[in-house]
């Protein structure tokens, strides 16, 4: 019979290969899961906006035209419902977007290879959206330093 050793395979070729493309494999995942929940958000944050505006028009055409109380009282309720959500929906907007910029500012500070389509269009829109975001809360979601320790042809600078 065979030794010990003698009865395993020997070690294929491909799966060294897997296993080396394996972390840019999950990069690539996890930056999808991380642009795909901000356009999320970025999307429901909007339509409560939108909503917020809607219903603030509905009270105010509903009063000027001399509604009943308790028709605009409903109304007002539905609007505080949109306010309430708000906050939690810019404040999830805000960390995602956030987690968005700090993971590409580590994994992906150079942009992919032309030969590397859904990765590189994924990597751009992904800073399209943390671009947009950060205009849209009014603040800057990527940290100050950070962009200026790869200001030198994407390598870091030395800050000795």
């Amino acid at each position: 019979w065979l030794k010990g050793s003698d009865c395993l395979p020997p070690p294929s070729p491909c799966l060294s290969l897997s296993a080396r493309a394996m972390p840019a494999e999950t990069d690539q995942r996890q930056l999808q899961i991380k642009v795909g929940s901000v356009k999320r958000t970025k999307k429901e944050y909007e339509a409560y906006l939108r909503e917020d505006i809607a219903q603030r028009r509905k009270v105010e055409q509903m009063k000027a035209e001399g509604a009943e109380e308790g028709d605009i009282k409903k109304q007002m309720e539905v609007l505080n419902d949109t306010l309430t959500v708000l906050p939690d929906t810019r404040q999830r907007l805000q960390k995602y977007s956030r987690e968005l910029a700090e993971f590409m500012a580590r994994s992906f500070p150079d942009e992919p290879p032309a030969e590397e389509e859904e990765l590189r269009a994924l990597v751009l829109e992904g800073r399209q959206l943390v671009k947009d975001t950060s205009e849209m809360l009014g603040e800057s979601l990527v940290d100050e330093s950070e962009a200026c320790e790869t200001s030198n042809n994407g390598m870091p600078v030395d800050e000795f």
